[in-house]
């Protein structure tokens, strides 16, 4: 399990000057509106089906918060293009973070929160009548995530003696955890990947079809997705920051989070920059 959230003071510091909560600071983002940073996102580990309304979403909440923009990704290799320009600030997740050419260039600075939380974790569900793994073979898998986040999981949830039980013509892909879930229930998939919170949020609106369904396997603790910058932003970006750090305290700025599976975003401490240098 990863290290509790902590700050040093030198740490801590630094985060405060850099998504400092002052009303100065929040004034001078709002004044900003010619000149704001583009947030740039993508996530292997969903597959958004309508980026407009994201986009148009983040982009109305901007116009009073500092005239920002916000920029989703489909594609992998056109997200790390951006990355390679060195412009703005990039929200990606932790399981990607690792795995970029030019990571050193580019410092972990907040990293989301959901339910207090600054991880989350993957099961494997199936119906109650499977009896384990082993009864997979073949078998179609839903995942929110594409398709190499999905093996990299299964390959952790199933272990070393079943990882090649699903392969990648098996991988149903589908937006949501929740849609993952249902897809068992309308016969469109035998088993899926879902975080614990997806699936506690299924008990919460499908009672019935949450009781059907049995946990297989259960991964490790991941962070939750990161937002990386410059080592030395410029005022454009650490603007934008800024209000990315006030986003969870304010309503309208939650419900926007939601979308993307989050209530907030916090300094990001030690020992989670530690982890995402793994």
């Amino acid at each position: 399990m990863l290290p509790p959230f902590q700050l040093s003071r030198r740490h801590a510091l630094r985060a405060l000057a850099l998504v400092g909560l002052g009303a100065p600071l929040l004034r001078l983002a709002r004044a900003q509106s010619a000149g704001g940073a583009t947030i740039h996102f993508y996530s292997p580990e969903t597959n958004i089906n309508n980026f407009g309304t994201l986009k148009s979403e983040f982009d109305t909440f901007f116009t009073t918060a500092g005239g920002h923009k916000f920029q989703p990704y489909g594609d992998r290799a056109a997200f790390e293009k951006a990355l390679a320009g060195n412009t703005g600030v990039f929200l990606l997740s932790s399981w990607h973070y690792p795995q970029l050419p030019a990571k050193a260039g580019w410092q972990p600075v907040l990293i989301g929160q959901l339910r207090d939380k600054f991880t989350q974790r993957h099961v494997l569900c199936a119906r109650r009548t499977v009896a384990n793994v082993a009864a997979l073979k073949g078998a179609k898998v839903a995942s929110p995530g594409n398709k190499a986040f999905t093996l990299n999981l299964l390959a952790d949830l199933l272990g070393p003696a079943h990882h090649a039980l699903v392969t990648e013509q098996n991988v149903l892909a589908v937006p949501k955890d929740i849609d993952a879930l249902m897809a068992i229930g309308f016969g469109l998939a035998q088993a899926a990947i879902a975080t614990e919170s997806g699936l506690e949020k299924l008990a919460k609106t499908n009672a019935k079809q949450h009781d059907a369904l049995a946990q297989l396997a259960r991964g490790p603790e991941r962070l939750l997705p990161v937002v990386v910058a410059q080592a030395q932003p410029d005022a454009a970006s650490q603007a934008l920051l800024q209000v990315l750090a006030r986003m969870g305290q304010d309503a309208e700025g939650q419900q926007r989070l939601r979308l993307l599976g989050l209530d907030a975003f916090a300094p990001i401490g030690e020992a989670h920059r530690h982890a995402l240098r793994k």
